[in-house]
């Protein structure tokens, strides 16, 4: 692979990687290990607050709903169909929770209405309920669905409003995205690492002077038989002459 492109899909794998493992811690450390997934309102005063089924029943599991009052107040709690909650409610001043919101970990919220909600504890649309000085908390199942429920301070005010859904997979998919992630990362790094390191260095001298050497090794060469010497004969006159002498 050309270096140019080694950087290209280093640097990109590195970058996903590390969004994906920051995701996945993120989500990790907000889950814990139960893989509980809490929001929560901002203080609501004297209005009361609306969890319609649209935020209940949207996740297939059950819903914990936990009303926290402000000190030495009192809340209260109540689950109806959806109808005879917006009937009770009518057009008195009221919170109604809209959504939830991942990156504060809170729930998105919006007001409506005038004037003062009566107490609605008198009426009887209800189909569960629950009061005390302190946090109350309320479960809400998907058979009843679809419910609504209504959190309202019956003396003091309501300082804050948390749903919760608990779903263990949740943090075991965070984890498997965070080890994902770290992967891409690795890999990513590792690539840019060696197109930086890995390139072909120029020759130098040394290798020069080895280029010039004539080439050893090469395929061998067939010896050429030599012609053979004539065998010597002796000339008639030094044969005399040995005979003379």
């Amino acid at each position: 692979m050309p270096t140019l492109a080694k950087r290209a899909v280093g640097g990109l794998l590195a970058l996903i990687g590390l969004v994906l493992t920051i995701v996945g811690l993120w989500y990790a450390f907000h889950l814990g290990g139960s893989g509980t997934a809490t929001f929560s309102t901002t203080a609501s005063g004297t209005n009361p607050v609306l969890m319609p089924q649209t935020v209940l029943n949207r996740v297939d599991g059950n819903v914990t709903v936990t009303a926290v009052p402000r000190k030495g107040s009192t809340v209260w709690l109540a689950a109806a169909t959806p109808s005879d909650a917006k009937a009770v409610l009518a057009k008195t001043a009221h919170t109604t929770v809209t959504g939830v919101s991942t990156k504060p970990w809170e729930l998105e919220t919006t007001t409506s209405g005038t004037g003062t909600t009566p107490a609605l504890s008198t009426t009887d649309v209800w189909r569960n309920t629950a009061t005390h000085e302190g946090a109350v908390t309320m479960t809400i199942e998907q058979a009843n669905a679809p419910e609504a429920v209504i959190a309202q301070a019956t003396k003091g005010q309501i300082e804050r409003v948390d749903l919760s859904w608990e779903r263990k997979s949740w943090f075991v998919q965070s984890v498997i995205a965070a080890l994902v992630g770290l992967f891409l990362l690795l890999s990513g790094l590792s690539l840019l690492w060696s197109s930086r390191h890995g390139g072909t260095k120029p020759a130098g001298p040394t290798d020069s002077a080895d280029e010039a050497k004539p080439a050893t090794g090469g395929p061998d060469v067939p010896d050429v038989p030599q012609a053979p010497r004539p065998a010597f004969t002796p000339t008639p006159a030094a044969t005399h002459e040995e005979e003379t002498a």
